[in-house]
């Protein structure tokens, strides 16, 4: 009387995050050996920023690096909420939207003549620091979804502090760029806070509210 009830193992797999991960890592795999010159920036971008500053046009990333990076992004969240909230839909809707009002926003203001360098920078280190994040992501998450105890204990914490650990480091490249291109400390924070913290932080709050 009881063969079609499934039978369910609390040590069991998570095999939807385990998936997630899987992927995320082969688009790092592609991103190395396909486009190492995307690679190589982001490595820059991690270890020694003013590569990205002193950078040549020959160094310009290839487009499908770029979209591979995006791509990571995107699925990184989408690994986070599924692992708060049991849910992939809000962390693709957020990473995509993340993605498409940044791309908006470097259309729009690099009309400025000032700030097209520091808006293009800015986004190419956006972009190389979110692969990271999303190996970062990658890795824990294949941990948790085979220990599964660990993830319901701390899983959640771990991934979104990993999140928040790459969002401030991405914060304080930016602010170096910042004053780099522009050469004194109140221009470089009127620009952190007015087009990177807040725009972010009000995309956040939106998709939030929206979907929560």
């Amino acid at each position: 009387m009881f063969e079609d009830i499934e039978i369910l193992h609390l040590d069991a797999p998570i095999t939807t995050m385990f998936a997630l991960a899987i992927v995320n890592l082969g688009l790092l795999v592609w991103l190395k050996n396909g486009f190492p010159r995307e690679w190589r920036l982001a490595g820059w971008a991690l270890l020694d920023v003013r590569r990205i500053w002193q950078r040549s046009a020959d160094e310009a990333p290839r487009t499908g690096g770029v979209i591979i990076a995006h791509l990571q992004g995107v699925i990184a969240l989408a690994t986070i909420s599924y692992a708060c909230l049991n849910n992939i839909l809000q962390g693709f809707a957020l990473g995509a939207i993340i993605v498409f009002v940044r791309l908006f926003t470097v259309q729009a203001l690099s009309r400025f003549t000032k700030l097209r360098l520091l808006i293009k920078e800015s986004t190419d280190i956006d972009r190389h620091l979110r692969t990271w994040m999303a190996a970062s992501v990658s890795v824990i998450a294949i941990f948790l979804s085979l220990r599964t105890q660990w993830h319901s204990d701390v899983g959640c914490s771990l991934l979104l502090s990993t999140w928040i650990f790459w969002s401030s480091f991405r914060v304080w490249r930016v602010f170096q760029t910042s004053i780099k291109r522009l050469s004194r400390y109140s221009f470089a924070f009127v620009y952190l806070c007015g087009l990177e913290i807040l725009p972010t932080g009000f995309i956040i709050l939106l998709v939030i509210n929206s979907f929560w």
